[in-house]
C-alpha cells in the first residue's frame, strides 16, 4: 500500500519545482493513478486549482491524470472545467485524458457533459459541446440545432463539429445546411467538413455554392469536401477551383477531381501531368492515382509519370499508387523496374510500398535494400521485411 497523500505532496513538488525530469516521477503517477483512494479527491481538485491559477499546465496535466485515474468518469466536469481554462499551450496531453473518460462509460458521460452545455458559463458551454460530440446521442440533435444559432461563433462553430450523424438523420443534415450560410467563417469551414463526412449526394450542390466563397479557407475546404464526397456533380466547380488565386484552393480542387473521376476531371489532369513544372505534374500524379480505375488514359499517365525524369514526380508516383488502394497486380512490375531507381527517394519509396503493390516481388527488392547503400532504404527495409514475416492483424494489413 502506497503513501497516497505522500506521493501526491511528491508529485505537486515536481510540477512547482521541475528539478526531476518526467520519468523520475512517472513510476509515482502510475501508482496514484492505479490506488483508487477516493479520499485524495478534494486535494487533488485543490492542487488543480492551485495550478490552473499559476498558470502551470504541466502541472495541471499531472493532476489531471491522477485524477482521472483515481475517480474514473466522475473526474469528467473538473477536466473539462480545467480545459475551459485557456493556459496557452495545445491541451493534447489534457484533452487526451478527457477524450478516454468519455469513451470509457458514455452515458455516464453524456450525463455530465449536457449540465455543462444546458448551464450559463459561456467558457464551459463551449466545453462542454466539443465533448458531446464524442457521446452525442440522436435526441441530442435539436439541443445542437438551438446552440448552433447561439450569438457565440465559437459556441456555433463547437456545435457544428459535434454534430452526430448527418448521414443518416435529416434534422441533424439540416443544421450543417443552415451553417453554410453562417457569416462567421470558422462555422462554415465546420459545416463542409462535417458534410465532406456524410457521404449524402445532396450535399453536393449546396457545398458547390461554397466555391465562391470570399474566403479562401472556405474555398479551400469546400474543393476538399467535395473531393471526400466523389460525386462528378461536383466537376464543373473543381475545374474553376483550379485557377482560384490562393494555391491552397488550388491543390485541393487538384486531388478532389482525381477523387471525382471520370473523362472531364482526368482530361484536366492529364493537363496538368504535362505540365514544365513539377510541382504540378507531382500533383497530379497524386490526383490521377485516386481516378486509375474512372479512365482508361490513367493508367498509361501514371506509367509515363513513374518514368519521369524528376525523382521527386517518380516517388510522387509511387506514394499516390501506393495510397489508392485497389488491385495492385497491374503496378508490380513498374515497380520491380523502379526499385534500382538511381535517385534514394525513389527507392525509400519502393521499400515502403513493395509489399503492397508488389507482393511477389516484395522479399526479393526488400532482402537486396536490406545492403542497399542509402542508410534510409536499408532502414526501411528491415521494418518492412519484419512486416513481411509477422503474422496479419484483426485489423487487415498495415498502411502505406
Amino acid at each position: 500500500m502506497i503513501n497516497s497523500r505522500g506521493s501526491l505532496e511528491a508529485v505537486v513538488r515536481h510540477a512547482v519545482e521541475l528539478e526531476d525530469d518526467y520519468d523520475a516521477i512517472a513510476p509515482t503517477l502510475r501508482e496514484l493513478e492505479a490506488c483508487g483512494d477516493i479520499t485524495l479527491v478534494p486535494h487533488l481538485t485543490e492542487a488543480l486549482d492551485r495550478f490552473l491559477d499559476e498558470g502551470n499546465f504541466y502541472g495541471r496535466d499531472l493532476i489531471a491524470g491522477v485524477l482521472a485515474g483515481i475517480h474514473g468518469v466522475a473526474a469528467l466536469p473538473a477536466l473539462l472545467r480545467a480545459s475551459a481554462r485557456d493556459l496557452g499551450d495545445d491541451q493534447d496531453s489534457l484533452q487526451a485524458e478527457i477524450i478516454d473518460l468519455l469513451h470509457g462509460d458514455r452515458p455516464a458521460a453524456r450525463r455530465a457533459v449536457l449540465d455543462l452545455v444546458t448551464g450559463n458559463a459561456l467558457e464551459l458551454r463551449r466545453e462542454g459541446l466539443w465533448a458531446l460530440g464524442f457521446v452525442a446521442e440522436a435526441q441530442d440533435v435539436e439541443l445542437l440545432a438551438a446552440a448552433a444559432t447561439d450569438a457565440d461563433p465559437k459556441i456555433r462553430s463547437v456545435t457544428i463539429a459535434s454534430i452526430p450523424d448527418s448521414a443518416a438523420d435529416d434534422r441533424a443534415f439540416k443544421v450543417l445546411i443552415d451553417a453554410l450560410r453562417d457569416l462567421d467563417e470558422q462555422v462554415r469551414v465546420s459545416a463542409i467538413s462535417q458534410l465532406g463526412y456524410s457521404g449524402r449526394a445532396d450535399a453536393v450542390m449546396p457545398l458547390v455554392a461554397l466555391a465562391a466563397d470570399l474566403a479562401p479557407r472556405v474555398r479551400s475546404m469546400t474543393a476538399y469536401a467535395l473531393g471526400q464526397l466523389g460525386n462528378r456533380e461536383a466537376t464543373p466547380a473543381l475545374l474553376r477551383l483550379l485557377n482560384d488565386p490562393d494555391s491552397h484552393v488550388r491543390e485541393n480542387a487538384r486531388s478532389a477531381l482525381g477523387a471525382v473521376g471520370g473523362p472531364t476531371a482526368v482530361d484536366a489532369l492529364l493537363t496538368l501531368a504535362a505540365d514544365e513544372d513539377p510541382e504540378l505534374r507531382i500533383d497530379a500524379a497524386h490526383a490521377l492515382a485516386k481516378a486509375v480505375d474512372s479512365d482508361p488514359r490513367v493508367a498509361p499517365q501514371l506509367t509515363a509519370l513513374a518514368r519521369d525524369d524528376q525523382a521527386v514526380v517518380r516517388a510522387a508516383t509511387i506514394r499516390g499508387l501506393a495510397s489508392a488502394g485497389g488491385s495492385p497486380t497491374h503496378w508490380q512490375k513498374l515497380l520491380v523496374e523502379l526499385a534500382t531507381d538511381p535517385a534514394p527517394d525513389v527507392r525509400q519509396r519502393v521499400a515502403v510500398a513493395a509489399r503492397h503493390l508488389a507482393p511477389d516481388a516484395a522479399p526479393d527488392i526488400l532482402h537486396r535494400y536490406a545492403s542497399d547503400p542509402d542508410p534510409v532504404v536499408r532502414r526501411l527495409a528491415g521494418t518492412e521485411l519484419g512486416r513481411l514475416t509477422a503474422p496479419p492483424t484483426a485489423g487487415g494489413p498495415v498502411g502505406i
